[in-house]
This record gives structure tokens, sequence and C-alpha cells, in this order.
């Protein structure tokens, strides 16, 4: 089977050094003869460990039934096998892409350091992407339509068919699985895809046979084109209070202002808000005249500027001031919405310390020969947003600050306070770093 497809066989063996491969499989026709296709491989070169990988959405009767084909298949082809129950819940975006992120959120979640993901997409797919995208009004970089290779979780995820026609993948399915999944929902032209494939991608071929062929050599220059394109450098910097930020200049033009800010998503590998979207966004930006500037909600992220920068915040309209204390062996822990609070307690101290939330206008002293000062005025030197400061953690000892977050005062006006703090540090450990809740692997690709 591998002498008809060598760039299949190929494009496989430069993956062949990682510790795992995982494979897809729905159970269909194309995700059948991917496994075919690295059984092959697995016969005639050292490949890594492979597991399949059957998501069951829960959207079909049949679909546990689904997932027993699949095991059995690939324990016939000596692969592990590992089924997961996902729940798709819909947000607006449509069923076909709940289940798409509900399924690719699974994919994630199993995959170790430098993992292998692939999935079953083929000639047929990259026609269909290319003119949904197309029809919705996609730029070059949308039009790429899937990309071969591209990022998931901690590892890979990698796409071999892509040059492969459907009717061959149904061929070598047949041969190993002649029971193989029909999905009625691959049909329904109620869906966008479904519509494409039964009403308008016959009529194409049938005017134009080597379309996929020919769109897909369309797609691979317009790839190529991309990467020698995107030579822009964005830095990988994160706020004080953890978010990704991108610094901007309101001189820029809006067209160049919203190529940085689309070239900062792709390196967070973020979904891109659509073109009318983010024009709207460049423009109210570049109004601002304070630091209130506009929000953009992209149903998976938020995009707020502040001081400078844009931040890019996976929730910020429920921060909350709710703050959780409490002692760990001769630690005080503080909890709120920004990440854990740590400090070590002086025994000489114990029941004196305490730690809150800012008080409504509150001053403070953050050192010994300086006047207090407007809490809000020093977080906005450090560039703390508004739409975290009722998640500030503020500790003292007998109501006297000696933090702000895991900022201290100065050494004299601790000894001041009391002379066993001198040298205090707070350990803070980010709930949007430390913690990852702050995940985004929507991507368009």
């Amino acid at each position: 089977m591998l002498g008809k497809y060598p760039h299949v066989e190929q494009f496989l063996l430069d993956y062949i050094d990682a510790p795992r491969w995982l494979l897809g499989v729905s159970g269909g026709a194309d995700s059948v003869a991917l496994m075919a296709f690295v059984r092959a491989l697995g016969d005639a070169h050292d490949i890594p460990p492979v597991t399949v990988i059957y998501i069951d959405h829960g959207l079909h009767p049949d679909s546990a039934d689904w997932g027993v084909l699949v095991e059995r298949v690939s324990r016939r082809l000596a692969f592990e096998f590992d089924g997961r129950t996902v729940t798709v819940i819909e947000s607006g975006g449509g069923l076909e892409e709940a289940a798409r992120a509900a399924r690719y959120r699974a994919f994630e979640d199993l995959m170790c350091e430098q993992d292998v993901l692939m999935t079953a997409h083929h000639q047929d797919d990259q026609l269909e992407t290319f003119l949904m995208r197309a029809f919705r009004g996609a730029g070059p970089e949308g039009l790429r339509s899937m990309l071969p290779e591209r990022s998931l979780g901690a590892g890979l995820l990698i796409r071999p068919l892509l040059s492969v026609a459907r009717n061959d993948l149904v061929n070598i399915a047949t041969a190993i699985a002649p029971d193989y999944v029909h999905d009625p929902s691959n049909l329904d032209t109620r869906y966008d895809r479904g519509f494409l494939r039964q009403e308008l991608v016959p009529l194409i071929r049938a005017r134009w046979p080597q379309a996929a062929v020919s769109v897909g050599r369309s797609i691979e220059l317009l790839q190529a084109l991309w990467d020698r394109q995107s030579t822009l450098q964005v830095p990988n910097k994160r706020a004080l209070t953890g978010e990704p930020i991108l610094d901007v200049s309101l001189g820029l033009n809006a067209s160049a202002l919203a190529d940085l800010i689309r070239s900062w998503l792709a390196e967070l590998s973020l979904y891109r808000p659509s073109k009318a979207q983010l024009d709207e966004f460049v423009r109210q930006l570049q109004g601002v005249r304070n630091d209130q500037g506009p929000i953009l909600q992209t149903g998976h992220y938020a995009l707020r500027f502040y001081a400078g920068s844009i931040y890019c915040c996976s929730d910020t309209a429920n921060v909350g001031s709710r703050i959780t204390t409490y002692e760990a062996g001769a630690e005080l822990c503080a909890e709120s919405a920004l990440g854990l609070f740590k400090v070590n307690l002086p025994a000489a101290l114990k029941g004196r310390f305490s730690a809150r939330t800012p008080l409504a206008g509150e001053s403070c002293r953050t050192h010994s020969k300086q006047p207090s000062r407007k809490l809000t005025k020093l977080l906005h030197e450090w560039r703390v947003p508004p739409w975290w400061r009722s998640a500030v953690v503020v500790m003292c000892v007998d109501d006297q600050v000696v933090s702000v977050l895991n900022r201290v005062v100065d050494g004299d006006l601790l000894a001041q306070i009391h002379p066993t703090i001198e040298g205090l540090r707070v350990d803070w450990q980010h709930q949007l770093i430390e913690k990852s809740p702050f995940v985004y692997q929507q991507v368009s690709q």
C-alpha cells in the first residue's frame, strides 16, 4: 500500500522520533484508512507506540457502537485504544463547531509533551474547507485551509492524508473493515459542509473533475507564500497579572495594527476574530483618549486595551472580590481570582497577619521616607488593569499594609511595623499561569 503513496510514507517518517502517536479515529472510512496506513508503516519501520482515540460526542444513538467498532479494528491492528465521552454544549457557533471544540479539548487533555496526533482529513475535505472559507470572505491566512502540521496542546497535530482522495481511502477502509461507520450527519444538507458535499461539490466535479487536486495545489502555494511572509516577530510578553499582552503604538495605520494583532494571536494559537470584528476593534482603538479602550469578545477570549497594551483575557466579566485565607504550616495563604499568595508567618505574629482586598479610596505607604499614596495610583503604575483590582490581595499586620500583590513595603518600614518581619517575601502563584485555566487552543486551521 505504501508503494502507491510514497508521499504519505515520507510525511509520516518525518515524525518517527515522537514519543507516541495518537490517531483520532471516528470509525469512518477515512480514519479507518489512516489506521491502515500507520499499520503498514509499522510493518516496514520501527514506529512510536500507537494509541487510537475515539471521541463519543453523544450526538447519535449509535455512537457507542461506533466506538466498539473502532476498538475492534484497533486491537486487530495491534494498536492501543482509548475511548472518551465528551459533552457538547452549543454556544452560538453551531452544533458542528461545538462538537469540534469538545473533541479537540479531549485530544489536548490526552496529549503529553511532543506527542503527535494524526487526523484523517483528506483532499476532498480540504476542497470543502477552502470553499467554505472563501464563501465567508476569508483572507490569505484563512484560505490556507487545513495545515499539514500545527501545534496542539503539548504536542503536534498532523494531517498526513491531505493529498489523498476520499475514494482511495474508501477502498482501503473497505478492505480491512467493510462495516466502517457511515455517519448520517456527514450527508445532512442542513449543515454547511453537508450541503457542499451533497449539492455543490458534485456540480463542481462534473465541470472540473480535477478541482480537488487543483485547489489543493493552490492551497499549498498559499501556505508556502504565507510562511515566507510571516516574518513579523511578536514578543511573547505577559502582564503582571498573568495575561498575554501586546504593546501597541496607536500611531500605526489601521491595516498595520490589525496585521500585528493577527500575528500575535497566531503566536498564541488562537482562533482569530473575523475581519469585520477586528477592523471595528482597531477603529475604536485609534479613537482611544484614555485607558478605557474597547473590548472585543470572541466567545473564546476577549481583547481589552489598557495603558498602551492589548490584554488577551480568558474571562474578565466576573472577577469578583472573594478572597479565601488559611494557614498551611508556617505560611499564611490567600487565594483570589489572581491566584495564590503565600507568606511565611513569624511565630510572634501568629493571629496578627491578615489578608484582604483593597478598601474603597485606600491609601498606603510603601516606603519609609515617602508619604501615603492612593492604592489606585500604585496599581496604575504597576499596570494592574481596572478589571483585576477587586481581586488584588493586600496583606496587613495589625491593619498596617505590608504588601500589595507580591510587592512588599521597604525594609525600614517593615522594621517599624515589627522587627521580626524584616526581609518579608510574598510568593505569588498566578492563577492564569500556574493553574492554567487560561487555555487558548481554539484555532482555525
